[in-house]
């Protein structure tokens, strides 16, 4: 049985990849690369809807799925309000450790496919990197380009939880050595000892619970 593309395209967000090049197992779309940029004033994207001063200003999705999920449903609705920022960091929809696989998957090609997206109508978006446990390790990289400026969140990694946070150094080990980062925006709490781990240039922003509430 085939596909009718047209009806796909619109059903299943296939536009979001149109003309990308893919890469990988599960076809994931590859991003461009992005170099020389200073991220500063991050404001989440269901703040970033009504900010003033956007120009100044870079937008991010490192907050709960549900407040982002309607830009995968309709982005060129919302492109005209990023386009007045000065640059953002893309999608980041879950990777959780507890998540069945198949979900895990289809969310890290949703984030790869939405940066695709936004890169093509012309945003300057940093890729996000998101991976769970070692296994992930083998198609979460998949389209990440070499030698960029990179984005993670270490949100939900810095507790008690020794297997989490160890996951995470276990991720960004392997992302140096596949990705070689320019330089890596680390959303959320970063230990300082654990700067002299990595050879790029990490520049931390506290999370919005951090700033508005401490935690």
């Amino acid at each position: 049985m085939r596909i009718n593309k047209l009806k796909a395209f619109d059903t299943f967000r296939w536009d979001r990849i149109q003309n990308a090049p893919i890469i990988g197992s599960y076809d994931m779309p590859v991003l461009q690369a992005v170099h020389d940029v200073e991220p500063h004033d991050l404001v989440p994207f269901h703040i970033a809807m009504t900010t003033r001063d956007a120009h100044a200003k870079w937008y991010h999705f490192y907050e709960d799925d549900y407040q982002f999920e309607r830009i995968w449903n309709a982005p060129d609705r919302y492109i005209p309000i990023l386009s007045n920022f000065e640059g953002g960091i893309t999608t980041d929809f879950s990777i959780y450790l507890d998540m069945p696989k198949s979900q895990q998957i289809w969310n890290c090609w949703r984030n790869r496919a939405m940066a695709y997206y936004l890169q093509s109508r012309g945003l300057c978006v940093i890729p996000n990197v998101g991976w769970s446990d070692s296994d992930s390790l083998s198609w979460a990289f998949d389209g990440i380009p070499e030698n960029s400026v990179l984005s993670i969140t270490t949100q939900g990694c810095m507790g008690r939880d020794y297997i989490c946070k160890q996951s995470l150094l276990n991720g960004m080990h392997e992302l140096v050595r596949q990705k070689h980062p320019e330089k890596l925006i680390v959303y959320g709490r970063f230990p300082n000892k654990w700067r002299d781990r990595f050879p790029m240039p990490i520049d931390v922003f506290p999370s919005f619970a951090e700033e508005r509430w401490g935690k």
